[in-house]
């Protein structure tokens, strides 16, 4: 009898066992966890391009865009309307692999105007052909690498004088020189050394609010620079060209915290702002049909003046020492008076 309860118990502990590794290790159903985003980390080939450029899958779910932006894309291509051909433009939209830049890039495609779209390196240009087959053209550049930023203006300048250009290329949660020179020289660089367009247009974001100017670090070989601080920069750098360029349409806009790779830092899985919202203000703002986009000098979000941002973007001895600061660090002395 003894014999019989040991085998008993034995029997029930592994039974046990295995019912918890099974409660561990089966994958939750999307009704089971309630809906949240599918986030995955991109996974680098060894050109730099990502896993979703080896395998084709359509707009990269998981690898550049989560769910939420893949199903703006698809929603985009199928109920966007052209526009009439009188109000047709030539845009440019850099960091348009993925995310809002990629949902500002298609829809303007769909609405037939002729879009520019952006990529870091050959792989990735090859991602977003695939996504964007009817892109006007591609250009190729890093911005964490300066000298490729130069290089790039030549290439946009071929494509002769842009209507817009959508500064929209950003990194989060980078070491502090690349998002200085990403998110903050490579803008000014192509600012300085582009044909003038019509409209500029600044992506920040409203975390500028707590970000400082650090003009030193700026120049400094090992910039002590954090992600606020280059938002806070660019959109200094915005409303400084607006004084400077008055003949030219110079706008920031902050999108928002919105639902794509970048917007789930840190293992956030969800955000508190709308994504289409997000994007749409770039399209309202680039086409400039309704009311309230005839604006030189201001910032946006969901497609309204926001004033909530810090006062330092309007000290114009702030904007003269940043643009020196620029022309220090770069080598490339801001045009004023360019035709």
């Amino acid at each position: 009898m003894e014999k019989i309860l040991k085998v008993l118990l034995v029997s029930m502990l592994v039974l046990a066992l295995l019912t918890a590794c099974s409660d561990t290790q089966a994958p939750k159903t999307p009704e089971e966890s309630n809906n949240e985003p599918v986030v995955q980390v991109p996974v680098e080939n060894e050109d730099g391009g990502t896993s979703v450029g080896m395998d084709r899958d359509r707009f990269g779910l998981g690898a550049y865009n989560t769910e939420q932006v893949v199903e703006e894309l698809l929603y985009i291509e199928a109920n966007t309307e052209p526009i009439d051909e009188a109000h047709k433009k030539r845009i440019l939209v850099t960091g348009s692999t993925g995310g809002l830049g990629q949902l500002t890039a298609m829809y303007l495609i769909e609405r037939g105007h002729e879009v520019v779209v952006h990529a870091r390196n050959e792989s990735r240009a090859e991602d977003v052909r695939r996504d964007l087959p009817n892109a006007f053209g591609v250009v190729i550049g890093d911005f964490s690498d300066l000298e490729q930023t130069r290089q790039m203006a030549d290439q946009i300048n071929e494509f002769g004088t842009f209507d817009v250009i959508i500064h929209n290329a950003g990194v989060y949660g980078a070491p502090a020189e690349e998002m200085l020179n990403v998110n903050s020289l490579s803008p000014y660089i192509l600012t300085s050394l582009v044909n003038k367009p019509k409209h500029l247009i600044y992506i920040t974001s409203d975390l500028h609010r707590s970000g400082s100017l650090k003009f030193d670090e700026i120049v400094s070989d090992t910039p002590n620079i954090t992600y606020s601080d280059t938002k806070l920069q660019i959109i200094t750098l915005s409303m400084t060209v607006s004084r400077y360029w008055p003949d030219v349409q110079v706008n920031a806009i902050q999108p928002g915290w919105v639902a794509t790779l970048m917007g789930f830092h840190d293992g956030n899985t969800t955000t508190p702002d709308d994504l289409r919202a997000g994007y749409m203000t770039y399209v309202w703002l680039s086409e400039g049909l309704e009311e309230g986009t005839d604006v030189t000098g201001g910032y946006f979000f969901q497609s309204k003046v926001d004033n909530s941002f810090n006062s330092i973007i309007h000290d114009e001895t702030a904007q003269d020492q940043l643009m020196e600061a620029y022309e220090m660090k770069t080598g490339i002395p801001f045009p004023r008076n360019q035709e």
